[in-house]
């Protein structure tokens, strides 16, 4: 696979570039020096190997790389939802909630 530059991000005033160097794996590089300060993966869970900065700040950056869509879709299985009772209304994502009852 060829690494693709996903985006930039920016942490407490500092620019990171971000860039996807296998399926699930990206490395994340300071924009000032351009240097390479760690990697991480998002498959299947979310892991960090900091070379440079302490591992919570790469972890934040990590977090803010996916929070931002810096990070390529995976597609993961559907959450299974708990099974409706009966009488309760149909809610759809998109649909509005239904109104408050006047008072």
């Amino acid at each position: 696979m060829t690494k693709k530059v996903k985006g930039m991000v920016q942490l407490a005033g500092v620019t990171y570039r971000i860039v996807r160097i296998a399926t699930g794996a990206y490395s994340v590089v300071r924009i000032a020096d351009d240097c390479e300060v760690g990697s991480f993966q998002t498959v299947p869970t979310l892991s960090v190997e900091a070379s440079v900065v302490a591992p919570a700040l790469l972890r934040e950056i990590a977090r803010l790389a996916i929070h931002l869509a810096k990070t390529s879709y995976i597609a993961f299985r559907a959450p299974v939802s708990a099974p409706r009772s009966e009488g309760s209304p149909v809610m759809h994502p998109s649909s509005v909630p239904p109104p408050l009852p006047a008072t």
